[in-house]
C-alpha cells in the first residue's frame, strides 16, 4: 500500500484518538501475525478499539480509504481471514473487549473472550454453576467460533455453541451498533450465526447457559490392529457408524470422535449419563462386534477439569490481551457427511488412500471426524431456516489437518497428500459440504459458499446486499453484493 495512503490513515486515527498498530511499529509483527504462518498476510493497519465509538469511527476511516474490514477475536483464523486473508486489509482487534456479566441463566459476553475464560467464569462467579456447548481450544476466541458454527464434545447434548446465542449487538457497515435477535433486525440475526464476518463485528452476545454437570465421563478406546487390513478398517467403521443411530442405546448424553491414520484406529469421547450405563450397554453395544484387541480408558471428571483435559490438559485460562499466540505451518480440509454417514464404498475409498498414501506421507498429519448425527442429536434438531449455518443433517465432519516444523516450507506434495485424502470420501459422498471453521484457503469463493453454505447461500446475497452493498466486510470466501 502506498506510504502516502498509510499516512492519511494513520493521521485519521491518530485525529480520532483510536488505537492502533502500524508496519513501523516495533511489536507490529505480535499484532499483524496469524495462527497458520503458512498463510502471512499484512494487514494495511490493525485497529484495537477500547469502545463502541471507536470501532463505527475505524469503520467511516475503512470506507474514506477503500479499505476491507475484518474483525478478530482470537486470530485462530485456518486461511488467516483474521487478519483480513489478503495484503492490506484493516482489522478491528477485540482483544479489549472482554467484559463478561451473568444474568440468570444467560451470559452477556464479549467478542473478544476466550472459550476456556468464558466456561471458567460461567462456572465459578454464578449462584448456579453453568456450562455451554462450545470448542476445545481454549484460548480460541468467542466472535469467529461462535458465528460459523462451534462444535464440541458437548454439542450432540446442547446443540453448537452458535446455538445458545439468543441475541447479538454488531456494528454494521454503516457504523451503527444494534441488537439483533430472532424478533428484532431477525434476517441479520440470522445471517450472523454462520457467516458473520461477512455481516458486521460482533461486540457481545446473549448466551443462553445450561447448568454444569456434576461429572463427567472421557472414554477411549484404541484398536489399532484394525488398521491391519482395508477390510478390518471397514468393518470397524460400519459397525461405529450403525451403533450411533441405535436408539435402544444412543442419546444425546454421548459425544464421540473417531482418530484415524495408516497406523492409528481410536475411538474417544463424553459421557454425561452414568458410569454404569456407559460401561455396560454403550461401549459394549460398540464395540461387541469388532473383534481386535482394544485398549479402553475411562476417567471421570468434574466439569472444569473436564475442559481442561479436552483443552490437551492445559490451563484453560489465557491473557486475552497478550501478544503471544502460538503459530502452527498447516493446511486443512473438511468434509461433512450427511446423515445416514458413508457408505461401505466410500470407507473402502478412504481407507485404501489412507494406507497406501499415508504410511509414506510428506507431511505429518491427523484425521479427526467427528460425529454431529446420529440418533438424539441436538445439533440436527435445528430446522436449516434456524440461523445461516446449513449443516443440520450432518453425521460426520471430518477435518484432515496437514501440519510441519514453522521453519520449514509447506511442501506441496503436503497439500497434494490432504487433498487426495479428501478427494478420496468426496467422490464417493453425494450432497457433502464443508466447515467454514475449517477453513480451505484452496476454495474460490464459489466453491467455498456452496460448501460452507449450500442453498442458503441464496439467502445471504440477498442480505448482504441490503446489509453491506459496498462489500466492507470482506474476504477470499465472503459473501458479496452483487
Amino acid at each position: 500500500m502506498a506510504s502516502v495512503k498509510i499516512t492519511s490513515i494513520v493521521e485519521q486515527l491518530s485525529g480520532m484518538s483510536i488505537p492502533f498498530k502500524q508496519p513501523s511499529d516495533p511489536d507490529w509483527a505480535a499484532y499483524s501475525s496469524s495462527l497458520n504462518t503458512r498463510l502471512s498476510f499484512t494487514p494495511a493497519i490493525v485497529v484495537i478499539p477500547c469502545d463502541v465509538s471507536q470501532i463505527e469511527r475505524a469503520l467511516t476511516c475503512a470506507r474514506k480509504h477503500e479499505l476491507k474490514v475484518q474483525a478478530r477475536s482470537g486470530g485462530h483464523s485456518y486461511a488467516s481471514h483474521s487478519i483480513g486473508g489478503v495484503d492490506g486489509a484493516m482489522v478491528i482487534d477485540m482483544r479489549r473487549f472482554q467484559s463478561t456479566n451473568i444474568e440468570g441463566n444467560t451470559v452477556l459476553v464479549d467478542s473478544g473472550v476466550r472459550l476456556g475464560n468464558l466456561a471458567k467464569a460461567i462456572y465459578d462467579d454464578s449462584d448456579q454453576k453453568r456450562a455451554l456447548p462450545h470448542g476445545t481450544c481454549a484460548a480460541v476466541g468467542m466472535g469467529g467460533h461462535l458465528t460459523h458454527g462451534g462444535f464440541g464434545m458437548f454439542s450432540r447434548a446442547w446443540g453448537l455453541a452458535m446455538d445458545r446465542i439468543v441475541g447479538m449487538t454488531v456494528i454494521t457497515a454503516d457504523g451503527k451498533c444494534i441488537h439483533c435477535d430472532q424478533s428484532v433486525n431477525g434476517d441479520l440475526f440470522f445471517a450472523m450465526r454462520g457467516a458473520g464476518d461477512s455481516f458486521g463485528i460482533v461486540k457481545s452476545f446473549h448466551l443462553d447457559t445450561e447448568p454444569a454437570p456434576k461429572s463427567v465421563l472421557h472414554w477411549s478406546v484404541n484398536m489399532n490392529d484394525v488398521t491391519k487390513s482395508i477390510e478390518r478398517a471397514v468393518k470397524a467403521f460400519h459397525h461405529i457408524q450403525k451403533f450411533v443411530h441405535n436408539g435402544s442405546v444412543v442419546d444425546r448424553r454421548l459425544g464421540l470422535q473417531m482418530c484415524v491414520s495408516w497406523n492409528r484406529f481410536a475411538v474417544d469421547g463424553t459421557y454425561l449419563g452414568p458410569q454404569e450405563t456407559l460401561e455396560t450397554k454403550i461401549l459394549p453395544a460398540m464395540l461387541g462386534k469388532i473383534k481386535e484387541e482394544k485398549k479402553t480408558i475411562l476417567k471421570e471428571f468434574d466439569w472444569l477439569e473436564s475442559i481442561k483435559s479436552l483443552n490437551q490438559s492445559q490451563d484453560i485460562v489465557t491473557d486475552p490481551t497478550s501478544t503471544h499466540q502460538d503459530r502452527v505451518n498447516f493446511f486443512a480440509k473438511s468434509v461433512v457427511v450427511p446423515e445416514p454417514g458413508l457408505t461401505q464404498v466410500a470407507m473402502r475409498s478412504f481407507f485404501k488412500y489412507l494406507f497406501n498414501e499415508g504410511a509414506r506421507a510428506p507431511i505429518n498429519y491427523f484425521i479427526l471426524i467427528d460425529l454431529y448425527g446420529g440418533h438424539d442429536s441436538q445439533i440436527n434438531e435445528k430446522s436449516s431456516d434456524f440461523s445461516a449455518f446449513s449443516h443440520r443433517n450432518a453425521c460426520w465432519v471430518i477435518q484432515l489437518h496437514g501440519y510441519v516444523d514453522n521453519d520449514v516450507a509447506f511442501p506441496q506434495e503436503g497439500i497434494e497428500f490432504i487433498t487426495g485424502l479428501t478427494n478420496s470420501i468426496t467422490s464417493k459422498v453425494r450432497n457433502y459440504g464443508a466447515y467454514a471453521n475449517y477453513t480451505d484457503p484452496t476454495l474460490s469463493r464459489e466453491e467455498a459458499q456452496k460448501l460452507y453454505f449450500g442453498e442458503t447461500s441464496k439467502i445471504l446475497w440477498k442480505l448482504k446486499k441490503k446489509w453491506d452493498p459496498n462489500n466492507l466486510f470482506e474476504n477470499p470466501q465472503s459473501i458479496q453484493a452483487d
